[in-house]
């Protein structure tokens, strides 16, 4: 299968719910008056980490669908008092969220062990998360037989022994899928094969085939699994969302001088970095003033090094997300060409600040663009694309600036409320 077998042509169009500019927009019903349905409170979500589960569950429970949620993460209510053994660091990154507490587990063995595991300096790191996730999964599944959920949602490479628990008591299986199909993801990137990755790519397959229903992030996700042969009927796509925290008004974040660009995520190849340096490195080459931030963690060292060594270009460490946000509304532009991405929270984030988002034809998030034209722009993930398109931008800093309002207008239609007006909506849906 080749790579463009996936990327395919045709452009995201809306849902009903976003209306049209001569029909209004559906509101969401966030609750659903019939209650008494025989599904009422009957959806277990399972997630050996958190992801965006925490947002799929609290919009089952909007709609009094949700019966319980296990996560190896935690998440708390607003007024929810935190335990006071934990480390101040993680009580920072603890989700506040509106589950009643009655309604969730979260097993912290598994916090604890994957933060020995990062501790450990033999083996492959990946094998190791990929072996807690299969513990979680095991976990999960002795508890499904009490339960009986009629429905489990289980997320990708954490969802084997889950869903056999599942079918056991006859409920029907939804799988979360993060990713692209591991098949189309190998094609992109050609990741480094482990002793393990057979083994999970093999449960990953039987996953697929026991899910009556996988949810992706994007259409350009959902392509990928349709290109490896999964039934479209099978198949829903539902785009992500983000949620600003500004302090300072968008309006005012905008300085003098040259245009300024920010990556915001993991310095890796997949999330095209290299070809992000490069395309810049010629443009000061050409004679072009820019300023470029790359704010996240670090996956590969030789990257950052070149970070380090490319003109205009900054590196700032992983930052709090209140100060992230100062960040990207600061910016004139937010880079994502990834090479294979299946949709790029940080796009919808950006936008919420009203910073339009360069994305490449492999980031499930050039929905947002496509579905907002005006809001952004689409390249190809090669270095003459990229080029090409950023000395467009840069010769035109008014384009940049104009792109802004538009950009703000989409981020109202991908914010985490309407994602779970559009999850809530699907899932009931289907229980239906």
């Amino acid at each position: 299968m080749s790579t463009s077998a996936v990327r395919g042509e045709q452009r995201y169009a809306l849902p009903d719910e976003f209306g049209t500019a001569d029909a209004p927009r559906k509101e969401p019903q966030l609750i659903e008056s019939r209650s008494n349905t025989a599904m009422t409170r009957s959806v277990l979500v399972t997630h050996p980490g958190l992801q965006h589960s925490h947002q799929l569950a609290l919009a089952l429970h909007e709609r009094n669908l949700l019966q319980a949620f296990w996560s190896g993460v935690p998440v708390a209510e607003d007024a929810e008092a935190l335990a006071w053994w934990l480390p101040e660091h993680f009580r920072k990154r603890v989700r506040r969220v509106g589950i009643p507490a009655a309604l969730r587990v979260h097993p912290i063995r598994f916090q604890v062990l994957q933060q020995a595991s990062m501790r450990v300096k033999s083996g492959h790191p990946g094998d190791r998360l990929h072996r807690l996730f299969h513990g979680f999964d095991a976990w999960a599944a002795k508890r499904i037989v009490a339960l009986r959920p009629k429905v489990v949602v289980a997320y990708e490479n954490a969802a084997y022994h889950t869903f056999a628990a599942a079918k056991s008591v006859g409920a029907r299986c939804i799988l979360d899928a993060a990713a692209f199909h591991h098949k189309t993801r190998a094609e992109q990137l050609a990741p480094p094969y482990t002793p393990y990755t057979a083994e999970v790519n093999r449960r990953k397959d039987v996953e697929i085939a026991m899910a009556d229903l996988i949810l992706t992030c994007s259409p350009l996700a959902a392509d990928s699994y349709a290109a490896n042969g999964v039934e479209r009927s099978r198949l829903k796509p539902l785009l992500l969302g983000a949620d600003p925290k500004l302090v300072t008004p968008i309006t005012s974040m905008r300085k003098d001088g040259p245009a300024r660009f920010i990556f915001a995520g993991q310095l890796t190849l997949g999330k095209s970095i290299d070809l992000i340096l490069s395309a810049f490195t010629r443009l000061h080459a050409e004679g072009f003033k820019y300023e470029l931030n790359f704010v996240g963690g670090v996956g590969d060292h030789e990257l950052l090094a070149a970070v380090q060594n490319t003109p205009g270009a900054h590196y700032h460490p992983s930052v709090p997300q209140s100060q992230l946000f100062e960040f990207m509304a600061g910016a004139d532009c937010l880079l994502l060409p990834s090479r294979s991405d299946s949709f790029g929270m940080v796009v919808a984030e950006a936008m919420s600040c009203g910073t339009p988002a360069l994305v490449s034809t492999q980031t499930g998030a050039k929905a947002v663009v496509e579905a907002f034209p005006e809001s952004g722009w689409v390249v190809e993930p090669n270095g003459d694309a990229l080029h090409d398109m950023l000395r467009e931008l840069v010769s035109d800093p008014a384009r940049l600036q104009r792109a802004r309002a538009p950009a703000l207008v989409a981020s109202k239609e991908f914010t985490w409320e309407r994602y779970r007006a559009r999850a809530g909506s699907v899932l009931q849906e289907y229980l239906q």
